[in-house]
């Protein structure tokens, strides 16, 4: 025992006495885990895998790479917060691995992608940009100040986390607390605005870039105006029918009312579609992150020789 204590990484002094811990040991897990059975709760009942129940879930899928970006990038949590031991198989990772990480992922990323999607579809009608070049100008600004706001200004001072010594010039705290004003916030402006484009802006009307990408469209057909369920205000009763002969339509049923808005109709039996589209997610989530995150951060590290006596 006495053996495993000494060999544990020094702590940082800046975490030793962190503040209104119970926000992330508590209320994020709760809040979280809410919405996400909320999520599970519309994808149920209509019996379709739902934007937010896609992005929520496979945001949290993604946590178990953030331990080995915290190795390449010196990112330390406090060890006062509640930790887990799941990870310990990875051969690079960070000290501490907290609880409640997987549960900030699935929030943390899909109410960014809310804000940048909101945002870039404003600039397409105010300004008649694309949704592509509006994600693209709002890149670095979102970007930079979300993560200011939410590390520099919150994780940092309150001294839930530190990048010591980090890359390049960082702000310190009162609390010896660190946060980089270049590496690694520069690179967060990738991947979380690429990944809300490819999911394109609720609510969903046709396939997005993900699930084109992966080949999903083999398995759909464009809709016809005959076909499919009709719209709640109404339908003609046979051609050339009316205006007395319009009747209106029962109630649509959830799955009818979610398929009514859909550009497309599936040719293969539903369920599978559901699994591929939820492959294809879980897969570029999965190999994005890996490849536009985790591997920069992973190689400024080992070419750089810059270590951290916190993170060995």
């Amino acid at each position: 025992m006495i053996m495993l204590l000494a060999a544990e990484p020094p702590t940082p002094s800046a975490l030793l006495e962190p503040t209104a811990m119970w926000f992330f040991n508590w209320a994020i897990p709760i809040f979280s885990l809410i919405v996400i059975a909320l999520a599970v709760m519309d994808s149920v009942r209509r019996r379709r895998l739902t934007w937010g129940f896609l992005f929520l879930t496979n945001s949290m899928l993604v946590y178990w790479m953030e331990t080995i970006g915290d190795w390449g990038q010196h990112l330390i949590f406090s060890p006062k917060f509640a930790r887990h031991t799941l990870l310990d198989w990875l051969p690079i990772k960070g000290p501490n691995n907290p609880i409640f990480m997987p549960f900030a992922y699935a929030t943390y990323w899909t109410v960014h992608a809310l804000i940048v999607l909101w945002l870039a579809n404003y600039c397409v009608k105010r300004y008649g940009w694309s949704l592509l070049k509006g994600c693209l100008v709002l890149s670095f600004p979102v970007n930079y100040g979300w993560n200011l706001l939410v590390e520099g200004f919150v994780m940092t001072r309150l001294g839930w986390e530190t990048y010591d010594p980090g890359f390049g010039p960082h702000i310190t705290w009162a609390n010896g607390a660190q946060w980089t004003l270049v590496w690694t916030v520069g690179l967060m402006c990738v991947w979380p605005n690429v990944i809300a484009y490819w999911a394109g802006k609720p609510p969903v009307r046709g396939l997005n870039h993900i699930e084109r990408f992966c080949g999903l469209a083999r398995f759909t057909r464009p809709r016809t105006s005959a076909s499919g369920p009709v719209g709640s205000g109404g339908s003609l009763s046979g051609t050339g029918a009316s205006a007395a002969t319009v009747v209106k339509s029962a109630p649509l049923v959830r799955e009818a009312e979610y398929d009514s808005f859909l550009n497309y109709e599936v040719t293969i039996p539903r369920w599978r579609f559901e699994v591929a589209r939820f492959g294809a997610w879980c897969l570029v989530f999965q190999v994005s992150f890996f490849m536009m995150l985790i591997v920069p951060l992973v190689l400024m590290r080992v070419i750089t020789g810059h270590d951290s006596i916190y993170a060995p």
